[in-house]
């Protein structure tokens, strides 16, 4: 791993690398630009999303946090906006393309009052969550237009999604809870699909 302001970059194929976050919190236009360079048209290309980024944060006592501390939490919430907002984007930038599955966790992770110091029972949770989300993925595959509700009411604040967290949602809203999302239609999606 190599993290902007943390590590230096590591030097590999010629070049030097660092983590991609430090640019793009998620880059989809460099995979299908790349197909297209091929001469893939883009109704061919399917795009295949994993998300890192958790929509549930685990809660912290703040209080005694200080300004890296600060820094760490703002980049803990910031990473799933920004990922999400890049996904909307990339489906409204490439609609011919098959958007077939988007995985995200459905649990918080845990985290550490000192950056990039998780224990190794908290890496093991983590690793745990994925592996749980990997193979319930495979059984119920989430939809895009589900990621996209869940990420909508997140960021109106929805006091419905209070007692949810993101695989909860999905089992109520296959159980027809929350009603119907059209993309075209939410308010948060807007700045992408009124040219649509």
């Amino acid at each position: 791993m190599s993290v902007a302001g943390f590590f230096p970059p590591v030097e590999a194929f010629n070049s030097e690398w660092f983590d991609g976050s430090a640019v793009w919190d998620i880059d989809i236009f460099s995979g299908v630009n790349r197909c297209r360079d091929k001469g893939f048209a883009e109704a061919d290309i399917v795009i295949d999303v994993i998300l890192t980024s958790a929509a549930n944060l685990q809660e912290v006592d703040a209080e005694n946090y200080k300004s890296i501390n600060m820094l760490f939490r703002y980049l803990e919430i910031s990473n799933y906006y920004n990922a999400m907002d890049g996904l909307l984007r990339a489906q409204f930038a490439y609609q011919k393309a098959t958007f077939r599955h988007i995985i995200m966790p459905t649990e918080s992770f845990p985290t550490s009052s000192y950056p990039l110091n998780l224990k190794s029972d908290q890496m093991q949770s983590v690793i745990n969550i994925g592996e749980k989300d990997g193979a319930s993925f495979l059984e119920r595959p989430a939809k895009l237009s589900d990621v996209m509700f869940y990420y909508s009411m997140k960021k109106g604040g929805d006091e419905r999604l209070f007692n949810y967290n993101f695989g909860e949602f999905l089992d109520a809203h296959r159980e027809g809870e929350f009603g119907e999302f059209d993309m075209f239609t939410d308010s948060h999606a807007r700045l992408y699909t009124h040219k649509v």
